[in-house]
Formats: structure tokens, sequence, C-alpha cells
């Protein structure tokens, strides 16, 4: 066992002592317990795996590197998902991002223009951690418009983050503010998301099933008008619960004086110093534009290029040009790759892939419904419940897309059946599609901001179920209020 680390406190060291043997007795009970009717057994044994390992990563137990290791040896051994299956994550798209990214943080980092472009953004907009942490929220709203990506959107920012935390010295004392600084952005990636139907595909294909299966359409206007009112309200939330959550041990970078105006003054300083910008950053920056380009564009591709370029090849390609001869800027003793994370990444994904894969996510959701008797309720406890599940269905689904399939044409069927209109409970919901913020195997975004270390399972895990029960507040206030003033709900 690893030697407990001096700042946790007693609430955190019980949870260190007992995480062991409770993961081992959940998964013993799961295991061993006869498969509930309309489950599997692989799907019982892949819960059970994932159940035990949500217990060590929450507690930190063991290192979450280890634990990830023992989701890939459980899965197989106990039947839960078979090995080509769980050897395969180590090949997933996501995997592969996560790579590229510290690959092109690392060339941004040594070229020196993601310092400058870091400094001028703290010395513009970040005299305090405030004013740049309500920043950070502004240009993730701004991105949702024109990226129409999640993961794109956190690798455009996760070197920006990156040197923001330094510059505010997050290792040496001040981690708060590392928490905020990552936890915000995945926060502020998501929840922006649902603003705008066009920033994430399941939510485009969310529209397409209500209108399939209810011959209602839903305008890009009248999804933004629903939508982004709770969106930015919550975002607003998240900013204030963050603080109160992790309020900064220092509210000024660079601010080892006691002046706090003295430490942004000497970053203003720093930045004046830099002068012109040098060829090497000009190389940096040039294959940076290149990749948000590419990324923006995504939809003219095939016209432009007689191909679609995915997401993930495209952050391989721009990792290749860092390393490129006369192109680049790096090589690979430069890049600075945290392994021990890319295999938690690739256990947790394992994990949540499982339960996708073996049913337990569609069993559970179809099981919750029917045993709370959903039929005889009033429409605003109805309205209070089908919400609440369909935002923390996210915890049983690591793809959006396979909840979307799941959750909008389930909820359609529900409305239809208690005599509703189905637009007032599924669109709705499917304004809960982004709603992944509480653990980091979640979604992508999630993984590239842990990937940070600032922050651990669970500091995202209390945050993001706190901030998600607002939104679930603001929605349920806007059934009876914007709702009904948009024709949407009775």
């Amino acid at each position: 066992m690893i030697s407990i680390e001096k700042n946790r406190s007693r609430f955190e060291e019980l949870m260190y002592y007992f995480g062991f043997p409770v993961a081992c007795l959940v998964f013993s009970l799961l295991a061993t317990m006869s498969t509930p009717p309309g489950l599997t057994y692989s799907g019982k044994m892949s819960l059970a795996v994932f159940s035990c390992a949500l217990i060590l990563w929450v507690t930190e137990a063991i290192p979450t590197y280890l634990t990830a290791l023992l989701v890939l040896v459980l899965l197989p051994i106990t039947g839960g998902w078979d090995e080509a299956n769980v050897l395969g994550v180590f090949g997933y798209s996501v995997i592969w991002l996560m790579v590229s990214a510290f690959i092109i943080t690392a060339g941004m980092e040594k070229s020196g223009i993601a310092k400058r472009l870091a400094l001028w953004m703290v010395s513009k907009f970040g005299s305090t951690a405030r004013k740049i942490l309500f920043s950070l929220m502004l240009v993730n709203y701004g991105l949702a418009f024109v990226v129409p990506s999640t993961t794109a959107r956190a690798a455009i920012l996760f070197p920006i983050v990156l040197l923001i935390a330094e510059t505010y010295q997050v290792k040496e004392g001040n981690r708060n503010m590392g928490k905020l600084l990552a936890i915000q952005s995945l926060q502020a990636n998501n929840i922006s998301t649902s603003s705008i139907v066009t920033a994430t595909a399941p939510q485009i294909m969310a529209i397409g099933f209500i209108k399939d299966l209810t011959g209602q359409s839903v305008s890009w206007t009248q999804w933004f008008f629903a939508a982004a009112p709770v969106a930015l309200l919550s975002l607003v939330a998240s900013y204030f619960i963050g603080l109160r959550l992790f309020k900064p041990e220092r509210n000024v970078p660079g601010g080892n004086s006691s002046d706090g105006e003295t430490g942004f003054t000497k970053l203003k300083e720093e930045f004046q110093s830099l002068g012109r910008m040098q060829p090497i950053e000009v190389k940096a920056l040039t294959i940076f534009l290149i990749t948000v380009i590419l990324w923006v564009s995504d939809q003219w591709h095939l016209s432009l290029f007689g191909m679609k370029i995915s997401l993930e090849l495209i952050a391989v390609i721009s990792a290749s040009l860092f390393f490129m001869p006369y192109i680049g800027i790096l090589t690979w003793k430069e890049t600075k790759i945290p392994w021990d994370l890319m295999i938690f990444s690739c256990g947790a994904y394992a994990g949540g892939m499982a339960l996708d894969s073996t049913g337990v996510a569609s069993w559970a959701l179809n099981s919750v419904f029917q045993k709370l008797g959903v039929e005889g309720m009033s429409f605003p406890v109805l309205f209070a419940v089908v919400i609440f599940i369909a935002s923390f269905s996210h915890m049983l689904f690591t793809s959006k897309t396979v909840r979307t399939v799941i959750l909008i044409p389930t909820i359609v069927a529900l409305a239809k059946s208690v005599g509703i209109n189905p637009i007032a409970l599924a669109l709705p919901a499917a304004f809960t599609i982004s709603d992944s913020i509480t653990l980091p195997p979640h979604c992508k975004p999630n993984l590239i901001f842990y990937s940070t270390g600032f922050f651990t399972v669970l500091d995202q895990l209390w945050y993001g179920i706190l901030v998600l029960l607002v939104k679930w507040g603001l929605l349920f206030v806007a059934s009876f209020t914007l709702y009904r003033l948009l024709g949407m709900t009775p």
C-alpha cells in the first residue's frame, strides 16, 4: 500500500483505509448474486467489476492506474467482457487523441508560444483567479458555436489551461486553483454544448429521433431559446459552486508577493519582455492553427478533400508535424506523456464500454422507469423524475451516442403511453445528453482534463453532482415558466 499523503483530511484517510475492503465486498456481493431478470451473466460481472473499480477510484485506496489494470484483468477473467475487446481499448481513438494532445502541448510549451498566449490571456483578463476562470468559461461557450465537438474544444484549451496553471503556480501550493481550472474547463465544455444543437453529433441525433418518432421538427433556434438560458445559468452556478468548494489559496498570478498587484505587474512585464515572435513560435502556432482550422471545418472536409478526416486523425497529423524534419520542433524525448494516466484512461474506458456492450445500462434505465410507476404521476412529478434520470443516466453510459439511442426513444414511448406531447419530456431530456461531468471515464474531455493530475475522482464527483442538481432544478422551473411560454409543456 502507498503511504498516506500528509494533506489528507480525516474523511479521506478513512476512505483510504476502508476503500479496498469495501470494494472487495461490493464486488463479491454483485458477482455471487443471482443474475437479475433481463440482465445477462456478462452484464452482471461487468457491473461487479465497474462498481469495484469506481469505489477504488473514488477512495484512492490504491493508485488509479493500478485499479485500471485490475479492470483490464478482471473483465475477461470473470466473463464480463471478452479479452479481445478489453485489450482493444488501447487502440481506441480517445487514447490516441490524448497521446497526440500531450505531444501538441509539449510542442507549444517548447516553442514558447503557449507561454506567450497564457501570459497574454492572464495579463489581459486574469488580474485575479476569479476573472481568469470566468474568462475561460466565456471562451468555452464561444467555441461551442464554431467547433462541433466537445473533444476538439477540450484539446484546443488544454495547453492554455496548463500554462495558466503554471502562471498561477498550481504545483507550488495553489492546488485549489488547479482543481478549478481543470474541472470548470470540462464542466464549461459539456454544459455549453447543451446550448447549441450542433455542438455535438448526439444532440443532432436526438432531434432526428424526435422527428422520426413524433413527426415534430426542432429547429436550431427553437433548441437555442429553450436550452441556452438553462445552460448559461448552470455555468454561472458552476462558477460560484467551484469557488465555494475550492477557494484558490492565492488570488493573483505569480503571487508570492504580499502585494497582489506586484505579481500581476510582473506578469505584464514578462509578457512585454517576450518581444516579437521567434521563428520557432511561428512554426508551433502555424501547426496549431492548421489543427484548429481542420477541426472547425469538419463539415466541409468532403467537398474540400474528397474525404472526411476524423477529429482523432487530425490530432495525430498535428502531432506528426511537430516531429517532422524542417517543419517540426520536437524530438520524442521532449514529449511529456503521462503513461500512468493513459493506463487509467484505458481501464476506465474498458469498464464503461463493458456496461454498454453487455446491456447493463439499458437494463438499469428500463428497470428504474418500471419500478417508479411513472404512469400514475402528475406531469410536474413525471417531468422531475424523467429529467433527473436522463441527466444522471450518464453514470451508466460512457457514450453520448448510445445514451441518446436508448434514452430518447424510451422517453418518447413513455410520454405517448401517458398521453403527453413527447416534446414536453424528450426535448428537455435531450438537453441533458452532455451532462457527463461527474466522473473521468464518462466522456473524452473529462479524461483529457483528468490527465492534468490537478483533481481527484472524488473532487470531480462532488462538484459534478452539485452542478447537475442545480441544472435539474433549473430545468424543473423552466417546465412551468419558459417551456410553457414556448409551448413545449402543458
